[in-house]
C-alpha cells in the first residue's frame, strides 16, 4: 500500500472491505489487518478515516483477542488524530467493538 497516489490505497482499503468477509477469518487477519493498519498510518486523513471503517469492519470478522491487541490500540490512536473526521469515524468503531464485546 505504498501507491504515490492516495485513490490507489483508497482503492486498496475498499477491496479489502469487499473481501473479508467472504474469506477465511485466519486470512483476514494474516494478510488484510496488516495493510489495513499501515493504512491507518497515513497522511492523508481520508485515507485513516476509511481505515477506520474496515477496521471496525474487520472487527466483527476477527476473534476477539484480536480486536483487542490489534484493533482496538489502533482505533484509540486514531481517535486522537488531529482531523476531526478521523476522530469521528474512529471513535464510530470504538463504539462497535465495545458494542461486539458486550454481546459477543
Amino acid at each position: 500500500m505504498n501507491n504515490a497516489h492516495y485513490l490507489y490505497r483508497m482503492t486498496f482499503l475498499h477491496a479489502i472491505a469487499l473481501l473479508s468477509p467472504v474469506l477465511v477469518p485466519n486470512i483476514t487477519f494474516q494478510k488484510l489487518l496488516p495493510v489495513v493498519i499501515s493504512a491507518s498510518q497515513d497522511r492523508v486523513p481520508n485515507i485513516k478515516f476509511n481505515a477506520a471503517k474496515v477496521l471496525q469492519l474487520l472487527s466483527s470478522i476477527v476473534d476477539s483477542s484480536v480486536v483487542e491487541k490489534t484493533i482496538r490500540p489502533c482505533l484509540a490512536e486514531l481517535s486522537e488524530d488531529p482531523d476531526v473526521d478521523v476522530r469521528y469515524f474512529a471513535g464510530q468503531a470504538l463504539q462497535s467493538c465495545d458494542q461486539l464485546m458486550i454481546l459477543g
